[in-house]
């Protein structure tokens, strides 16, 4: 699939476009002997939930069935 050249924008595959994650804090909390989690912002798009590709990754996106939220051409 060929696509206009420039930047596409996506929600984040990693936060679902939430803008943070929930990860793993040391290896167990003590008191409850559970794992110890928090919530802290996505490295993948540095907490605003969503992510600019180039045309190339994009066409990789949209063939695995994911939409663009802001394309080349909308801007």
């Amino acid at each position: 699939m060929e696509l206009v050249e420039g930047e596409y924008e996506f929600t984040c595959d990693e936060c679902k476009g939430d803008g943070s994650v929930q990860v793993l804090q040391g290896i167990l909390d003590e008191a409850t002997d559970q794992p110890d989690f928090r919530w802290d912002k996505c490295d993948d798009c540095h907490g605003d939930g969503t992510v600019c590709v180039d045309e190339q990754v994009a066409a990789e996106k949209i063939e695995y069935g994911q939409t663009p939220i802001r394309t080349p051409a909308a801007s």
